[in-house]
């Protein structure tokens, strides 16, 4: 009975003192705003939260820096919601977890920052179609659900989905499948939330002039599919 009482105390000894540390400790994040389009660093404003929605500090990314901004004083075991409220730029939110230590350590989260203006363009970074195809292909949830979340945070925000072709061979076809694809991630983004009166789409008849097809020849697998765009119409 003795040696179960001694071996209790013993862990109940070790859990304050593991306790009691990562009281102690403190935990940093860090990275850099970098702006979506151009990839230029960017003074930004950005607020942390903490799971109550609180703000407990403020910090402003340095883009004489890369764009670079460091935030301490968050704790072990907590989660913590860093929030750009910069004007001119969509509000943006990444949420970070601290894991459980007992040793100072920083945690890198880079914001991609994209301006808020009429006319501005949010790329889908990685086409969310295959070639010839008008339905999201597996996987595109990856890159949708990005832009999702920024345009739940900006809800007055009406924007145009429009896409392009694979090739110029049939304008026809073309405005047929474009049409379908924009239709595609306009489905996908009210599926997940977005008021359908905030959206318009277009389908172009002509591959993108900003990104054409390659004229050299690709290295095999890779072939050419066209861009996806969000284009912001008023806010």
């Amino acid at each position: 009975m003795m040696k179960i009482l001694t071996l209790a105390i013993t862990l109940l000894i070790i859990n304050f003192v593991a306790l009691q540390s990562q009281m102690r400790t403190v935990v940093a994040v860090t990275g850099n705003a970098i702006e979506a389009i151009s990839k230029e660093p960017v003074a930004i404003k950005i607020a942390v939260l903490d799971n109550t929605g609180k703000k407990i500090n403020q910090v402003k990314s340095n883009a004489s820096e890369g764009g670079y901004y460091y935030v301490t004083g968050l704790f072990p075991g907590n989660t913590y919601t860093f929030k750009i409220i910069e004007e001119g730029y969509f509000s943006t939110e990444i949420t970070v977890s601290i894991p459980n230590t007992d040793k100072y350590i920083e945690i890198s989260r880079d914001f991609l920052v994209n301006p808020l203006k009429k006319g501005g363009v949010i790329p889908v970074a990685v086409s969310p179609f295959e070639i010839n195809k008008s339905k999201l292909r597996f996987g595109s949830s990856v890159v949708l659900d990005d832009i999702v979340n920024t345009l739940k945070s900006n809800k007055n925000v009406k924007f145009t989905i429009k896409t392009y072709p694979d090739n110029n061979i049939d304008t026809l076809k073309n405005e047929n499948l474009t049409g379908l694809r924009a239709e595609s991630l306009m489905d996908y983004f009210v599926t997940n939330g977005i008021n359908p009166e905030r959206i318009t789409v277009e389908g172009a008849t002509f591959t993108d002039p900003n990104k054409p097809p390659p004229t050299e020849k690709r290295a095999k697998g890779k072939r050419y599919i066209g861009s996806a765009y969000i284009i912001i119409n008023d806010f």
